[in-house]
């Protein structure tokens, strides 16, 4: 997700709620997942169509390549996610972490910071913010997520400590 400074129209804040970070899904990032699971399936498609098939050597690669995309992209409808991933917002302020999906017509998620334990990358496309008492969250296609990682771990300390001395 790609940082942005601009809060969706759709989010109000408290009056002495601040606003940390606006995240905002990056297309590159889900490009890159799509070529990493792309090629991992076409590592699988290879020696089968090299085994039962008459396509042999550099050829069978690229026609792995394309069906491995293909197959990926198809049967485990990874084209149409983007579609529904790319008006996502993610939302952090010393309160809360919001989730809002432009284009959706239900009303924005929204958690305390008093729920959320830690964030840590996810491999090259995600957070993963770990949930009080039991369960995760997924902040697929972040452009920065180490970052990403870091601004929500010092948001849920400061909090956290600001509740402990209240």
């Amino acid at each position: 997700m790609s940082r942005t400074n601009a809060l969706p129209d759709d989010i109000r804040l408290h009056p002495d709620e601040h606003l940390i970070a606006v995240w905002r899904p990056a297309l590159s990032v889900f490009l890159r997942k799509l070529a990493f699971v792309s090629i991992l399936t076409a590592a699988c498609v290879n020696p089968i169509l090299v085994s039962f098939t008459e396509f042999r050597g550099l050829f069978a690669w690229p026609l792995s390549l394309l069906l491995g995309a293909a197959f990926y992209a198809f049967v485990f409808d990874d084209v149409f996610e983007w579609r529904q991933r790319r008006d996502d917002h993610w939302v952090l302020t010393n309160w809360r972490i919001l989730f809002l999906n432009t284009s959706d017509e239900a009303e924005p998620a929204t958690m305390s910071l008093a729920e959320c334990d830690r964030a840590k990358t996810w491999m090259w496309w995600s957070v993963r913010l770990r949930l009080q008492p039991h369960g995760a969250m997924m902040m697929p296609y972040l452009q920065d997520r180490r970052d990403v990682a870091h601004q929500i771990d010092a948001a849920v300390t400061a909090y956290k400590n600001k509740e402990a001395t209240a």
